[in-house]
């Protein structure tokens, strides 16, 4: 008889643990409703490991409403560092379980895609049974969009502050899956996704990103919309894709004419450093005729004829035409300073070798002609940039051939105590 009552009070105490996990989940709830959250986040974490309530779709929904709740409070926060990502969680599982077909209980629906649109065209099918159709109105409609101003928020901390670009690339795509369900795109958050996926180097998720904003043409003018293009050829240069690279340039330059300047620049710099000078000057020429008010595509231009085709005469109009525009272009003043000072310095040479002495004085005569028209915008390069040392170098001894030893003499001391 004993053994009879024993094993009638051990089935007796067995059914009240198989009834204290409901009751856990319950007592989750009423200890989030008076602000308890310590004691929420052990009863439900409970909840969530027993058979009897752990494919309950109402004690995951519980759980991120708990944990999303830790993440906002002051008092609570240390219980869980990542207590927005486990409330992401908990929701996307309360969600999948909410569907009445078990078919649907186990879809990735955050990184399949298939998966995500099974997921979404039941959401829209009328004809689609829920467990609790209020849990999925409350998550999508409530705790999805405050969750993802959360992890939006914590992105942009991520990325700017803490340099933390892989978990700034994951707080963004949470956000971003967040808004996909409501069949919203946040284009802002796509793109600092696509910026946290480039610094992280996980450059083929930046592509996609990058690729989508030039879609969805973002940007408040032509400038920042072609800038989207340039991100995206960056991207692909990353991943030594010389072809999408160009390809990309080539668009973003074609779409956005007025607003294509750094995208013209990439090009022309590309062919530059490939050897490509034909091309390069192609570039510039179509650039110039697009913009002739931009002195960045003259210098360039004059740049190109003057150090990589070796025609200096041609280089002289685009220099003097970028400093019409910009006098205080330090690079065009240097460039065509040093252009008109290596001119003189090839007659002095040529002189050398001349043995009539009224041709010999001729030549010297016009060397230092030459000399003196370098001698301004070698000046006006040092004005600009007085710590430039091939400036200092080339004045130095323009000052002495020309006999104003004094101020080459200045500029030797300076020199001497710029570059000890």
């Amino acid at each position: 008889m004993k053994k009879v009552i024993f094993i009638m009070a051990a089935l007796l105490l067995t059914g009240m643990l198989v009834k204290a996990q409901p009751n856990k989940r319950a007592s989750a709830l009423n200890y989030l409703k008076y602000g308890e959250l310590d004691k929420a986040k052990e009863a439900i974490d409970a909840a969530c490991k027993h058979p009897k309530t752990i494919n309950d779709p109402r004690t995951w929904w519980y759980k991120g409403q708990i944990y999303q709740a830790i993440h906002t409070s002051d008092e609570y926060k240390s219980l869980s560092p990542d207590a927005a990502d486990t409330a992401f969680v908990a929701y996307k599982k309360a969600l999948l379980l909410n569907f009445k077909d078990p078919a649907m209980h186990n879809l990735d629906i955050e990184n399949n895609y298939d998966d995500l649109m099974k997921f979404v065209n039941a959401l829209r099918d009328r004809n689609t049974h829920y467990v609790d159709q209020s849990i999925i109105l409350d998550i999508v409609t409530n705790r999805y969009p405050a969750l993802a101003n959360i992890l939006v928020n914590r992105g942009v901390n991520q990325y700017s502050k803490e340099k933390a670009y892989k978990k700034a690339q994951s707080s963004f795509e949470g956000s971003l899956f967040v808004s996909s369900l409501t069949g919203k795109i946040d284009t802002p958050v796509v793109y600092y996704a696509a910026l946290s996926a480039e610094k992280a180097k996980d450059y083929k998720s930046a592509v996609q990103y990058f690729k989508q904003i030039t879609k969805l043409e973002y940007g408040k003018d032509d400038t920042e919309k072609a800038s989207m293009y340039f991100l995206l050829a960056k991207t692909y240069k990353e991943q030594k894709d010389t072809v999408h690279y160009l390809k990309t340039l080539k668009k973003g330059i074609e779409k956005y004419p007025n607003g294509s300047n750094p995208l013209v620049v990439e090009m022309i710099n590309y062919y530059l450093s490939s050897g490509k000078t034909d091309d390069a000057l192609n570039y510039l020429n179509v650039a110039i005729a697009k913009d002739t008010t931009n002195p960045d595509f003259y210098y360039a231009r004059g740049s190109l004829y003057d150090v990589n085709l070796k025609q200096p005469e041609k280089a002289i109009p685009d220099y003097k035409k970028a400093l019409s525009l910009k006098p205080d272009y330090f690079d065009a003043n240097y460039n065509l300073g040093a252009l008109y000072y290596n001119q003189a310095v090839d007659i002095i040479k040529k002189a050398q070798d001349e043995d009539d002495n009224n041709k010999y004085t001729k030549m010297m005569d016009d060397a230092k002609g030459v000399m003196k028209v370098a001698l301004p915008y070698l000046e006006k390069a040092y004005s600009i940039k007085g710590t430039d040392k091939n400036t200092m170098v080339s004045l130095k001894e323009l000052y002495y051939r020309l006999g104003q030893v004094d101020k080459s003499k200045e500029i030797g001391d300076k020199l001497k105590e710029l570059y000890k």
